[in-house]
């Protein structure tokens, strides 16, 4: 069960994301409908830990297992949902994984499994994604960041 909540006026969600990266690359989502690309994840499901998240959902878009190397940062929105016109509260948290099998970084694309005909996630180079609209933006504004971070967008 999805950590999510939708009331009358507003909604919450929390989920997570994370990041892979490898030759100074990142694996991110192309989807066909949108034009911004995005990082893997989902929503936390009940009594899960974030990593756990994380490494679940990886494994169901992309069928690989994954390694936690590290917490990247935590980002606190609040916005208006353009589907429902609602104010949405989000809690997303952002960790950094390894492919365990090594295959998955020789491969120029993999197909989400959840979106076959939809989405697929590709390797760009981090110089080239801080030119692009990837969401969550304050990812790629800290990219270089080192330290653990923890941003609230109101």
């Amino acid at each position: 069960m999805d950590i999510s909540f939708n009331f009358e006026e507003s909604s919450f969600n929390y989920r997570v994301a994370g990041v892979i990266k490898y030759n100074n690359k990142i694996l991110a989502e192309r989807k066909n409908d949108v034009k911004h690309l995005c990082l893997m994840g989902g929503r936390v499901h009940l009594n899960e830990t974030s990593i756990e998240a994380i490494k679940r959902e990886i494994k169901e878009e992309t069928n690989y297992d994954t390694e936690y190397v590290r917490s990247v940062g935590l980002i606190e929105n609040f916005y208006i949902s353009k589907y429902t016109n609602k104010l949405c509260h989000e809690i997303l948290i952002i960790h950094e994984l390894e492919f365990k099998n090594q295959e998955a970084y020789l491969k120029e694309e993999i197909i989400n499994n959840e979106e076959k005909d939809n989405a697929k996630f590709v390797w760009i180079d981090i110089e080239e994604l801080k030119k692009l609209d990837l969401k969550p933006e304050e990812f790629i504004k800290n990219i270089d960041n080192k330290e653990f971070y923890h941003i609230i967008n109101k």
